[in-house]
């Protein structure tokens, strides 16, 4: 099994100038635990997790005011959309991580994978879904 085949597709990504509590925001509606910042190509150039975000509070920073560019996680790790499922548990388990960014061959992102997206997978393994989901879909970078 791919990667692409357990991907979540429907994204939030942030740009880096988003303020702590813009993604903190984000994040809590969205029920996510984190969120790939891009550039304006759709290139993952890093991430933030809740945990950034305690850790900021923590550290006493205004969230009103700072950017998730100066707290984020630069260069995270990413996968491409055609590897292995098992590669992607690998990934995960050995950097302790809760999800991973999806991206083309280009480099630009196309997804995310997490956790909770490969177990959903295996556990349905024996049922089917039967209709259709309405998505919209931006590329990023071109035109």
């Amino acid at each position: 099994m791919k990667i692409y085949d357990v991907m979540s597709v429907d994204i939030v990504c942030a740009k880096k100038n988003a303020t702590i509590i813009e993604a903190a925001t984000r994040i809590v509606l969205g029920g996510f635990n984190g969120i790939p910042i891009i550039d304006d190509d759709g290139m993952v150039i890093g991430i933030i997790t809740t945990l950034d975000i305690l850790g900021a509070i923590k550290d006493g920073k205004d969230i009103n005011s700072t950017t998730i560019g100066d707290i984020m996680t630069v260069n995270p790790i990413v996968i491409n959309q055609n590897k292995d499922i098992e590669e992607t548990i690998d990934l995960i388990n050995k950097n302790r991580i809760s999800m991973i960014p999806v991206v083309e061959d280009d480099g630009r992102i196309i997804g995310i994978c997490s956790r909770s997206d490969i177990l959903k997978e295996i556990l349905n393994e024996r049922f089917v879904v039967i209709g259709r989901k309405k998505t919209t879909t931006t590329t990023i970078g071109e035109g």
